[in-house]
Formats: structure tokens, C-alpha cells, sequence
């Protein structure tokens, strides 16, 4: 226990000594289990090691400290990270965290304790994209990580992190971080990773997956049985997308809005967002290709979202190229059986770039209802020439505005595109196709209806530009 070494559940005393001796001793004996007993124990930063799991009994918190200074810059250079939260294209030097893994293997934290933050702390309320937060949890270039049954909460800043790590198991936590801006529920750059039973609430995206190493996929990896509360975005991939994704597959879980919004307000109109007061979803799937990666095999079923925005956005973009100078690539995404209660006129958006199209695309089995439309007197709205952000930074409101010509699913830059057994319900004023295509080729749309009715029976249901061998079947 790390009361053995001095650490007492007590306000005015900082254990980050303490914690850490105990740590340092399990280490140095071969490994086992560090235990932190009921009570709120609070530290700076620990350094978890190979062999050692901090084990929180039920009542444990580890509260991290307010005090900046408890948080040394952590080296990181030999990782060749690159940049998260200031996207800037370098290298990250420094991380700051609660609780920090580096490089160590067979770790992690278990039990029915907390992980607390300082997020709500004055002196990390730094405002939105700014660096100098510390996370909760960090672990770089580890191994054979385990993290079950904890509750970790109050992030300053990305709540756990897993970076440039192979072999994951998350089981049974519980996130809670809504105290502060950029406060990603879940950020995981690895190999092989399996993440099951989980619910988190968080003020930025819910869980997200990056790649920001060169010549390392974020890849193999499972989710299932999860809820995933979002004042931004419940399943991303990206922004960071370096070397790419591959082989994942996301299945039997929830997306919903966070339970408190104090700080990711977007400001938007009601004729574009109905009840615009309420927080939402900013998006409840979302698959990017902007850094030069490849993105391919991926498999999102199963999926039920409500209070989206929108509720699929899937874009190649050119925000960074590769050191070869090649932009991404994006192929063989399955999205199927998903249940979207969307509260926005943005539609879904499958786009690729002219010189990179996304190809092979299969969706199947989606349900859409949407309560509000864009009646014929706002068509003018909408731009003759939709503007496509290719190098910012990529969102279904930013690439390419709110204002869109279709209502269901805007298709841009596409090749191979499958939709089967797609129903969409929206008010009867919607005065928008309900798919269009831009630029796209051998796009098939089987079995979908609007309103109970069939596509192919609804005037300007399907508006077609610069595109070929789009068909409508029963």
C-alpha cells in the first residue's frame, strides 16, 4: 500500500514522493501490485514502470494536484509524436500527465477507485487548443497495457491517452471529463488493441483514434458494448492520420451528448440546428484520411446516435502530405444497422479529393429521421459552387459549410459507392434532394426510401453532377 510509504489521505499533503517509492520498490523487486487504499490521495506526477499495476480499492482516489509545478515537462523527443492539440506538424517534445507510462510493459491500473484530474483548477482553464494541460493518463511506446474497472475523471486535457503502444486491453472503465476544453474521452495510437464495456462522457470527442507516427498504423483493433457521450464527435478517426488506420472494427454501441455542457457551444442558427440551446453531437461517425495516411478495412455496425449534428462524416483531405509528398487514401469502409436521430440540416457527407477519391464504400441498413428541413425559399442559401476546405482543419460544418444540396448524403469525390436498405424521415417541406453526387462514379442506391417512399419515385430525389453510373434500385 502506498500508505507504507509515507502517503496519507490528507488535503494539505502532496504524495507524489510517497506513490512514487512505492511504485519504484514493487519495480525493483520484479513487479506485482501497488495498492492505494479508500481515501483522496493527492500527487503530482507517478511514473508507472514494466511489471507494476496500480491497483485503486474501492473508495481509492488519486487526486491530482492544482499546483502547475507538479507537472514537469516529460521527454518525450525519442517517440517522433507528432503534434496533437496545436497540429503544427512537429515533433511533440514534452507531455504533461497525472499518471505517465514510458516505454514499460505489462503495466497498468485496475479496481474500483478513481483517476481525478485538476481540470476544474483556475490555473489550467487555458482556453481552447492551448498546450501546457496535463492529461490523466499517458502511455507511450508501452506494451501489454491493462486498464480495467477504474473510473478516471476531470481531465485537464485528453483524458487517457495511448500513444505509439501495442497489445491493449480496456475493460469496464468509466470516463467522466467535462471540466475543461480538449478533453478527448479516450485517444488511442496502437497495435492490437481490444476496448470493451466502457462509458464515457467527455467534452471533446469520445473515443478517438489517431496516427501520428510515421511508418506505424493504428491497427487491429475492436470496440464493443460501449456508451460514448460527446459535446463533439462520439467515434472518430483522426484528425491525426499519418501512416493511417486499418483493420478496426467498432460494433454495439451508443452515441449521445454529454450530460453537462460547459464550454462546447456551437454557434448555430436554428434553421440550421433545431433547439441550437440544447448540446449535441457534433458528428457520431467520423473516418478521416487528412495527414497522407491510408485508411482502409474498417467496420462501424451496430451503432444507435441521437442529438447529432450529423450523423456520418467520412473525408480525405490534404492538411499534411506525406514526406514523399502523396496526399491519403481511403478505401473499403463498411458502416451497416446504424440508428441516427439527427438535429441538423447537414446531411452525411462521404467525400474524397479529385486526385484521391474514397473508394469502396459500403453502407447498409441505416435509419435517419431529421425534424427539421430547408424549406424552397432557403434554396438560395446554398452556394452554386460548394467551397471545399481541403487543407483545414476537417468537420462536416467547416469543410464545407452548412449549407448543402442534399439532405441525407452528400457524395463528393467518391468511386464505388454501395447504399443499401437506407430509410430517411425529415419533413415533408424539405426542399433539397436527398442525395447528391459530385464528382462520382459507380455509386449504387438499392432499396431507399424517404418518407416510406422510394427514392426513384420522388422528384429530384437524386441530383447527379459531373458524376456516372449512379443507379437507383428497389
Amino acid at each position: 500500500m502506498i500508505t507504507d510509504f509515507g502517503a496519507r489521505a490528507d488535503s494539505t499533503v502532496l504524495n507524489t514522493k510517497a506513490i512514487q517509492s512505492a511504485i519504484d520498490e514493487c519495480f525493483n523487486k520484479g513487479g506485482g501490485e501497488v495498492g492505494i487504499p479508500a481515501g483522496t490521495f493527492r500527487s503530482g506526477t507517478i511514473l508507472l514502470k514494466s511489471n507494476v499495476y496500480l491497483r485503486l480499492l474501492p473508495g481509492a482516489v488519486l487526486q491530482g494536484s492544482y499546483n502547475p509545478a507538479d507537472y514537469p515537462e516529460h521527454p518525450i523527443a525519442w517517440a517522433q509524436k507528432y503534434g496533437t492539440i496545436t497540429h503544427d506538424g512537429l515533433y511533440v517534445e514534452t507531455m504533461k500527465a497525472l499518471v505517465i507510462a514510458d516505454r514499460a510493459h505489462h503495466t497498468g491500473i485496475v479496481g474500483q477507485g478513481t483517476v481525478r484530474g485538476a481540470g476544474d483548477g483556475k490555473a489550467f482553464q487555458l482556453g481552447l487548443n492551448k498546450d501546457g494541460k496535463p492529461k490523466n493518463l499517458f502511455f507511450v511506446g508501452c506494451s501489454d497495457i491493462l486498464l480495467r474497472d477504474v473510473q478516471v475523471q476531470n481531465s485537464a486535457q485528453i483524458t487517457i491517452s495511448i500513444s505509439g503502444c501495442d497489445k491493449v486491453n480496456i475493460d469496464g472503465i468509466t470516463v467522466q471529463s467535462l471540466a475543461n476544453w480538449n478533453c478527448d474521452g479516450m485517444d488511442v495510437d496502437a497495435r492490437d488493441v481490444r476496448i470493451a464495456n466502457c462509458m464515457i462522457d467527455s467534452e471533446d470527442d469520445a473515443l478517438c483514434f489517431k496516427s501520428e507516427y510515421l511508418s506505424r498504423f493504428c491497427e487491429n483493433i475492436t470496440v464493443t458494448n460501449c456508451v460514448l457521450s460527446s459535446l463533439c464527435n462520439g467515434i472518430k478517426m483522426g484528425t491525426g492520420s499519418r501512416t493511417g488506420f486499418r483493420n478496426i472494427s467498432i460494433s454495439n454501441c451508443i452515441v449521445k451528448r454529454s450530460s453537462f455542457n460547459g464550454y462546447r457551444h456551437w454557434s448555430m442558427p436554428s434553421d440550421i440546428v433545431y433547439q441550437p440551446e440544447l448540446q449535441s453531437v457534433n458528428t457520431g461517425i467520423v473516418i478521416l484520411g487528412v495527414d497522407g495516411g491510408l485508411v482502409e478495412n474498417i467496420n462501424v455496425s451496430d451503432i444507435v446516435m441521437t442529438d447529432v449534428i450529423s450523423p456520418i462524416f467520412i473525408r480525405v483531405g490534404r492538411r499534411f502530405l506525406t514526406p514523399d509528398q502523396k496526399t491519403s487514401a481511403m478505401r473499403h469502409i463498411t458502416i451497416q444497422n446504424i440508428r441516427a436521430e439527427s438535429r441538423s440540416t447537414i446531411p452525411s457527407i462521404i467525400a474524397g479529393l479529385a486526385e484521391s477519391p474514397v473508394e469502396d464504400v459500403r453502407i447498409a441498413n441505416v435509419r435517419v429521421s431529421v425534424p427539421i428541413a430547408v424549406p424552397a425559399g432557403s434554396l438560395s442559401r446554398i452556394p452554386v459552387l460548394i467551397p471545399e476546405s481541403q487543407k483545414g482543419y476537417p468537420e462536416n460544418r467547416l469543410t464545407f459549410g452548412t449549407w448543402l444540396p442534399a439532405s441525407a448524403f452528400y457524395i463528393r469525390h467518391a468511386r464505388g459507392i454501395t447504399m443499401t436498405d437506407i430509410a430517411v424521415w425529415q419533413p415533408a417541406i424539405e426542399a433539397r434532394s436527398a442525395f447528391y453526387t459530385d464528382d462520382a462514379r459507380n455509386v449504387r442506391l438499392t432499396n431507399v426510401t424517404i418518407n416510406g417512399n422510394q427514392l426513384k419515385e420522388i422528384k429530384n430525389g437524386l441530383v447527379k453532377k459531373d458524376s456516372e453510373s449512379v443507379t437507383i434500385r428497389e
